[in-house]
């Protein structure tokens, strides 16, 4: 396949189609797909063109096939950047359009990919008013995330970065359930109060530089005092805290997933935050990134989030909610092992980073499944479930074990790799970060015991239907996701391990030890 694409001069367009393909399709979608729905002021919507939501998974699936593409394009044996274009932009600034991608972004690019148009799919009946503009708003945002996760330009890395604010807060407002403005005001208040951060460091670091470019390979060598990089590291640092939820910058993330529809609760929970913590926050800082003081404090939040998502999900009372905490905590993970600084503890961060954009979709799935099915995702108003609706409840049950880290799912091996890698480096955090283990089986299991095995006596209950063809294809597909990945995460962990290691030197010995990218060809 590798060698198909590059005699076909394909490879090095796989990363500009995949930011154009949902761009082009967002404006075909809006001015052209039918609503098939009554407006807002009660008459039928125009007559003619194909369905919005049609048109939508059609432009997505494009999208997965190109990341499909992109996974067998990979060589995990070539170091560096893959896949790499390097257009002019705003020659005056030093800004390029550079799309790339490595053994850190690759992985995240091809799950992002793949799991839109399964999201869609599976959310089918979700949304049925305003679909031209909801199908926008989701290429938009599929844009944004792709745009995000293959930037090499810092520039062109922020203006991906807002692209995907924008289509969420109207995605959470406009389709959104319950208090959905404030939930998506929260959500646009708290990260825009970060990006502008990250924009004033960014502005700094590019001036730093001597105001020649903004390219990620050329802000690698610039040389900063110890106390410049703290800063600057901080405002970047912010950002992406805020934008992953991790504590105490998380309070909008239940509230946001709670209203939001199943798509952008799904989104909500991809861990791009922290996938720039490790692209750009510690390459670029690497003295702040160590300094005693960050660090610890840093590891010690990550601690704190794992046992407090997990325990305030032992006491939600709402499934969505309940989903939503044990992110939190698992992000503690991630940041756990990324701030660990060990080789195992990095790799064991992305699996986790790759594994929780699995098991946390294919949970919000189901969750959405139940509010189109009975209007609630109240934990009390569900029981015995596994007598009529078995299929539901096996799927249900495997993402919950896998939530949980039970060996053999997917949710187990990144766990394990983090708290091995921090343990020799901080056993103290690493022994009371398991304890989140233990919370995790309690509320996982108290969830699957009140939703499926308890007493089936509402009317409701007693006739909700089980999950469509269409719905349980979709699942699955997630549930192949979880035991393949449990089994055999081999072809993902050789992907990441050259790239995790990168960011370990980065760290460790400072930029002069990272590989040197800007001599690596464009021919990869």
């Amino acid at each position: 396949m590798r060698a198909l694409l590059i005699s076909l001069g394909a490879m090095h367009w796989l990363l500009p189609a995949m930011v154009l393909v949902p761009l082009l399709a967002a404006l075909i979608v809006r001015f052209l797909g039918r609503d098939e729905s009554r407006d807002d002021s009660g008459g039928e919507a125009p007559i003619g063109g194909p369905d919005a939501r049609k048109l939508t998974l059609a432009a997505l699936t494009l999208e997965a096939l190109l990341g499909i593409a992109l996974w067998c394009a990979y060589d995990p044996a070539v170091t560096g950047w893959q896949a790499r274009i390097d257009l002019p932009w705003l020659s005056d600034l030093g800004a390029t359009l550079s799309l790339g991608v490595d053994g850190l972004s690759m992985p995240m690019v091809v799950l992002t990919a793949v799991l839109m148009p399964l999201t869609l799919l599976a959310s089918w009946d979700n949304v049925r008013v305003k679909t031209p503009a909801f199908g926008a708003l989701v290429l938009l945002l599929t844009a944004g995330l792709i745009g995000v996760l293959t930037s090499l330009d810092l520039l062109l890395f922020y203006l991906a970065w807002e692209l995907m604010l924008i289509p969420t807060y109207f995605l959470i407002g406009i389709w959104g359930t319950g208090a959905s403005m404030r939930a998506s005001l929260r959500y646009v208040l708290f990260t825009l109060v970060g990006s502008l951060l990250m924009l004033v460091a960014l502005l700094a670091l590019w001036n730093a530089g001597g105001g020649t470019s903004f390219q990620l390979d050329q802000l690698l060598q610039v040389r900063l005092d110890s106390s410049v990089q703290l800063w600057m590291f901080g405002a970047f640092f912010l950002a992406f805290a805020v934008k992953s939820a991790l504590v105490p910058f998380h309070t909008w993330l239940p509230d946001a997933q709670g209203s939001a529809p199943t798509f952008a609760a799904v989104t909500l929970g991809l861990k791009v935050g922290v996938y720039a913590i490790l692209r750009f926050a510690i390459p670029l800082f690497p003295a702040a990134a160590t300094h005693p003081v960050v660090q610890g404090t840093i590891l010690v939040l990550s601690v704190v989030a794992i046992v407090y998502g997990a325990m305030v999900a032992m006491m939600q009372r709402d499934l969505k909610r309940m989903i939503s905490y044990s992110a939190i905590s698992h992000l503690g993970f991630i940041m756990l092992g990324t701030f660990a600084l060990t080789q195992q503890s990095v790799q064991g961060a992305v699996l986790i980073m790759i594994n929780s954009g699995i098991t946390t979709s294919a949970l919000f799935l189901l969750a959405g499944m139940l509010q189109d099915r009975r209007g609630t995702t109240e934990l009390s108003a569900f029981g015995g479930l596994a007598r009529v609706a078995p299929a539901f409840s096996l799927v249900l049950t495997l993402a919950m074990l896998s939530t949980i880290g039970l060996p053999g799912t997917n949710g187990f091996v990144g766990e394990f790799l983090v708290l091995l890698g921090t343990y020799g480096e901080q056993p103290t955090l690493a022994i009371i970060a398991t304890t989140g283990v233990v919370f995790a089986a309690v509320y996982g299991l108290r969830a699957l015991q009140g939703v499926l095995f308890e007493k089936l006596d509402a009317p409701a209950n007693q006739s909700l239907s089980d999950l469509t063809r269409r719905e349980f294809a979709v699942m699955g597909v997630f549930a192949v996701g979880i035991l393949w990945m449990g089994v055999a995460p081999g072809p993902v962990l050789h992907r990441v391990e050259q790239a995790s290691r990168g960011v370990v030197e980065a760290a460790r010995f400072g930029v002069n030890a990272t590989i040197d990218r800007t001599s690596l060809s464009t021919s990869h």
